[in-house]
């Protein structure tokens, strides 16, 4: 497991009441899970495929990217417009 810092942003932050964080994650989902036991919201539904997410400010479209010690993972809520 690497330690990686996690930088929640837009709904998500306000929603979830998280900021940043330290996780051990061995993949990018692995942040998912420690994100929704974090949440001020009871049984939070983030996940993956209905974020924006950023490793090492690169956009991630793998959900089982292996992380390092030290990378820095965005976790957005997707943007809408209309």
């Amino acid at each position: 497991m690497a330690k990686v810092t996690v930088k929640v942003f837009g709904v998500y932050r306000v929603d979830s009441g998280v900021k940043e964080y330290i996780a051990e994650a061995a993949v990018v989902n692995d942040v998912f899970t420690s994100l929704n036991y974090l949440s001020k919201v009871p049984d939070s539904n983030i996940h993956f495929n209905n974020a924006a997410v950023f490793v090492n400010n690169k956009p991630c479209n793998k959900a089982k990217m292996r992380l390092k010690d030290g990378d820095e993972v965005w976790v957005m809520s997707p943007a809408g417009g209309g």
